[in-house]
């Protein structure tokens, strides 16, 4: 079927890299696994700042794609709610380590 497959790589598992894997992955990499610094906050932060660009990217990506490529309007629909959805997510996760920065720098009112 058109539009079911980008370079090789169906969405399914575009969309499991681009909103799981690859910023479970960041986020693991810049965890810090001793007590925590300052700068270890700010990294891990910026680690799920990166991971929740990501997942945004991907989910707009492949909506895109599924417009471009001429996919059935069901099917552009469906990839529409699913990128609404881990969008608000990704938001509401953005707020909160933001919030969790703030508290662990002692920076928040």
């Amino acid at each position: 079927m058109p539009g079911t497959r980008l370079r090789g790589f169906s969405s399914g598992v575009i969309l499991v890299m681009g909103v799981m894997v690859v910023p479970i992955a960041i986020g693991l990499v810049f965890n810090s696994y001793a007590a925590p610094d300052p700068a270890a906050y700010v990294r891990m932060a910026f680690a799920t700042v990166a991971g929740s660009t990501i997942a945004i990217v991907t989910v707009i990506g492949l909506v895109i794609q599924r417009i471009t490529r001429r996919s059935p309007p069901l099917d552009i629909a469906w990839f529409a709610v699913l990128a609404a959805v881990i969008i608000s997510v990704q938001i509401n996760l953005l707020t909160a380590a933001a919030d969790v920065l703030l508290s662990r720098l002692g920076l928040s009112g």
